[in-house]
C-alpha cells in the first residue's frame, strides 16, 4: 500500500499546462470508449491512442495525455485538467484500488445521464422560449407604437404617471432569488449539497445524484479491500474543495467522538438511508460489496426516474410562468390605455 501511495504522489501535477475542460458529453463518450477498450484487453495508453482517431476535436488533448502517461503521470493526473474535482477524485481512488475500468464506466454513465438531461431540458424549453420572444416583440411594439399614440390624444393633465406596480412586485423577488443563489454558491460543497437537497422538486434529484456518486465511490474502495477507517483516511487525502474530503472529515470527527456510524450517517440528508442497515447487518465483506453494488445500481435507476419526472413538469411550469407574464404585461399596458381613453 505504501508503494501505491508513493506512486500517486509523483510526479506532481503543478507543472501541467492549464487547458479548457471538456464538455460533459465529450467526457462521457471518451470515458465510455476507454472503459470498453480496457474490458477487451487494451492498455490504457493504447486505448487513449485509439481515442485520438475517434475524437478529432480532442486529438491534441488526448495526445498530451498519452505523452504524460509515458512520462510517468497517473491516469487521474492526466485527466484532471479536463474534468471537475469530483470526477477527478473518483478516478484517482479507482486507480489506486485497481477499479479503474469499472469507475470509468460509472463516470461515463453518470456524465451521459447529465448530458441527456441538459439536452432534454433544452428541447422542452424551445417552444416556451419562442413564445416568450414573440410576447416580448408584441409588448414592445404596443409600448413604443400604440400606447404613445393613444396618450397623444389625451390632454396633458390626464396623462398617467408611469406604472411601477410590476416592479414593486417582481424586483424584490428577483433580488431574493439572486441573493439566495449567491449565498448557497459561496458555501462549502458539503453544506451546499445539504441545503439544495431540501429544495422542493430539485432537491430529490440532488439527493439521488450525490447518493449515487457516494455509493459508487464507496463500492470502489470496498472492492479494493479497504476498511471503513482506511476509507476515511483515503478521503482526507483528496482536495479540500471536494465533497468527499469534507464529508470524510465530518465522519472522522464524529466517530472519534464515540458516535455510532449509523447515527453519524443520519446527520447527512443526502446519504442513502439503506447504508445504515448495511453497516449494521454485520455481513462479511464479500456480501457487503455485492449489496453495495446492487444499491448503487438502484440509486442510478432512481436518479434517472426522478429526472424523467422533473422533465414532465418543465413545460407546464413554464407555461404557467408565461401566462402570469402575459397577464401582468396586458394589465400594465391596457390599464393605462383605459385611463387615457377615459380622459378624452
Amino acid at each position: 500500500m505504501q508503494d501505491t501511495a508513493t506512486k500517486f504522489q509523483q510526479p506532481s501535477t503543478s507543472g501541467l499546462k492549464p487547458v479548457k475542460p471538456w464538455s460533459i458529453s465529450t467526457q462521457a463518450n471518451i470515458f465510455r470508449t476507454v472503459s470498453d477498450l480496457l474490458l477487451v484487453g487494451f492498455s490504457v495508453r493504447h486505448a487513449i491512442q485509439f481515442c485520438e482517431t475517434l475524437y478529432q476535436p480532442q486529438k491534441r488533448d488526448l495526445h498530451v495525455i498519452n505523452e504524460q502517461l509515458h512520462a510517468g503521470y497517473t491516469v487521474s493526473q492526466t485527466f484532471e485538467p479536463f474534468v471537475d474535482d469530483q470526477i477527478g477524485l473518483q478516478l484517482r481512488l479507482a486507480e489506486e484500488h485497481g477499479q479503474l475500468t469499472q469507475s470509468l464506466g460509472q463516470v461515463s454513465r453518470l456524465l451521459q445521464t447529465a448530458h441527456q438531461r441538459h439536452q432534454k431540458i433544452k428541447r422542452l424549453l424551445q417552444y416556451p422560449l419562442i413564445l416568450v420572444a414573440i410576447l416580448a416583440v408584441i409588448i414592445t411594439g404596443m409600448k413604443l407604437v400604440i400606447l404613445p399614440q393613444i396618450e397623444a390624444l389625451a390632454p396633458t393633465s390626464s396623462q398617467h404617471s408611469p406604472n411601477w406596480w410590476w416592479s414593486i412586485a417582481v424586483i424584490p423577488v428577483l433580488l431574493i432569488i439572486i441573493c439566495g443563489y449567491q449565498a448557497i454558491k459561496q458555501q462549502p460543497i458539503l453544506k451546499r449539497v445539504e441545503q439544495t437537497a431540501h429544495i422542493p422538486i430539485l432537491g430529490p434529484i440532488i439527493k439521488a445524484y450525490y447518493g449515487y456518486y457516494f455509493l459508487a465511490t464507496l463500492t470502489i474502495m470496498f472492492e479494493g479491500g479497504l476498511g471503513f477507517q482506511e476509507i476515511l483516511l483515503t478521503l482526507r487525502k483528496a482536495k479540500t474543495t471536494t465533497l468527499l474530503y469534507q464529508l470524510g472529515g465530518k465522519l472522522e470527527t464524529a466517530l472519534a467522538a464515540g458516535q455510532p456510524l449509523s447515527q453519524v450517517m443520519t446527520q447527512f440528508y443526502f446519504l442513502p438511508k439503506e447504508l445504515q442497515l448495511l453497516f449494521q447487518s454485520g455481513k462479511p465483506r464479500v456480501e457487503l460489496v455485492k449489496e453495495l453494488t446492487v444499491l448503487t445500481e438502484l440509486y442510478y435507476r432512481r436518479l434517472t426516474n426522478r429526472l424523467e419526472v422533473m422533465m414532465t413538469w418543465i413545460q407546464p411550469l413554464s407555461f404557467v410562468l408565461i401566462g402570469s407574464v402575459i397577464i401582468g404585461a396586458y394589465a400594465s399596458l391596457f390599464l393605462p390605455m383605459y385611463h387615457t381613453i377615459g380622459g378624452l
